[in-house]
């Protein structure tokens, strides 16, 4: 307390010197509004900067509970949407209020994503623990992903859309063909789409979708036609796809339960050995 006391005795005439500078300002300020809204001016782009960063601080803290929530929202705007009807032969299953619904998005983030190999995998942070089981379909907002391949309690393994053993059922938005869609190898944002009986009615920019089945919701996004080989193979042309989530940059995704898959199974199975 003694050397405060002396720190201000020493240093009086600067404290006097504040107090005055402090006191002329305010004169001058409260003297006239020209002044004032100088004043006003030069404080405004003095903090202006200041709050400007403040407030981007702020945004910066919150972006991950904004990313939650927003993939909240879109969770459940993909549940409505793609959780409406299954269609499998022979069997249509509405869903309705009394009874459970088909698919279930379970939100997972991926924690390793490989796209420089043949066989490329994609492991995430849900396991048996959260219901994840084999066979579960794999999609991010933008489009598919992959097929859940193997599980431990905390962690699942994915066979990626990069991998040379993928394939599912596809088809055009449009008109309804279809085809087998893989992937040929060589670039991790295109696909093939195989199998293609006509190209008559098919153009560039077309939308490519997931046909029916007990992995993927019908109609999921997958990409746009970007190129049509018109060279026959085998009698079939193969599309090459853009597609719509660039693989090496997912990073949140939702695993698809479905809640119907071993009962529709069996109906199959039941159906094909007659």
């Amino acid at each position: 307390m003694r050397n405060l006391l002396v720190f201000i005795l020493k240093n009086s005439h600067v404290f006097l010197f504040v107090f005055l500078e402090i006191l002329c300002f305010a004169f001058i300020y409260q003297s006239g509004s020209y002044r004032q809204w100088v004043m006003n001016t030069a404080s405004k782009e003095i903090s202006g900067p200041i709050l400007q960063f403040r407030a981007g601080y702020r945004e910066y803290v919150h972006l991950k509970k904004i990313n939650a929530q927003l993939m909240d929202e879109n969770q459940r705007l993909i549940h409505e949407a793609y959780n409406r009807t299954l269609t499998f032969s022979p069997l249509y299953l509405s869903v309705d209020s009394n009874r459970m619904p088909v698919f279930e998005y379970i939100h997972g983030n991926i924690i390793e994503n490989t796209t420089h190999k043949q066989s490329n995998y994609i492991i995430l942070d849900k396991g048996k623990n959260d219901g994840i089981g084999v066979d579960m379909g794999v999609i991010s907002p933008l489009g598919i992903v992959g097929i859940v391949k193997d599980v431990t309690p905390n962690f699942s393994i994915v066979l990626s859309l990069l991998h040379e053993d993928f394939s599912i059922s596809a088809k055009l938005k449009k008109n309804e063909v279809s085809g087998i869609l893989i992937w040929d190898g060589k670039n991790h944002s295109k696909a093939i789409l195989k199998n293609i009986s006509s190209i008559e009615t098919l153009n560039v920019g077309d939308t490519v979708v997931t046909q029916h089945s007990l992995i993927f919701p019908e109609n999921y996004p997958i990409g746009r036609v970007s190129s049509i080989n018109k060279r026959v193979k085998g009698g079939y042309y193969s599309l090459e796809i853009q597609l719509f989530e660039p693989m090496d940059r997912v990073n949140k995704v939702w695993i698809i339960k479905n809640n119907y898959s071993r009962e529709l199974t069996t109906l199959k199975e039941k159906v094909d050995d007659e």
